[in-house]
């Protein structure tokens, strides 16, 4: 009896998490995605202004790259983040992706994202997608630099 409940148990676990993850479902992937691209923000407002440098972000539908800004003023970023590897933002599963962000992202020493052009940015929502449907949603506030 003991062995025949502890079979069920089993069975039970394994259809409430595995089964779905073999049948496609993305849920938990885009909720890691979103995640990790909230941090990769967050990282970037928090190190522009600790290291009082422009962080540039540059994003695609997979990616995000974490770059600084070693000259004062304008130029290029050309130097990763201290511990932050390319690639360590990326979507690991296919059909997760991000949309409605901006190519670049510039986080600014006082606090504030730009645009690349020098354009301020006001509300930035960013749609983490998987399975076709909006997963998660990023919000960013350019004039405080606030990602939420």
């Amino acid at each position: 009896m003991v062995e025949l409940i502890t079979v069920m148990v089993l069975i039970g676990v394994l259809a409430a998490f595995a089964l779905p993850r073999l049948m496609g479902d993305s849920t938990t992937g885009a909720a890691l995605f979103g995640d990790q691209v909230a941090s990769a923000l967050r990282m970037a407002q928090k190190s522009a202004v600790a290291r009082r440098r422009t962080v540039c972000v540059t994003m695609t539908a997979t990616t995000l790259t974490l770059r600084v800004r070693t000259a004062v003023g304008n130029g290029p970023c050309d130097v990763q983040l201290q511990g932050i590897t390319d690639g360590l933002y990326d979507s690991k599963e296919a059909g997760i992706v991000m949309s409605g962000a901006p190519p670049l992202l510039l986080f600014r020493p006082d606090g504030t994202i730009d645009d690349g052009n020098g354009v301020r940015l006001g509300r930035v929502d960013i749609a983490i997608k998987g399975a076709n449907a909006i997963r998660r949603t990023i919000t960013l506030d350019g004039g405080t630099g606030y990602v939420h």
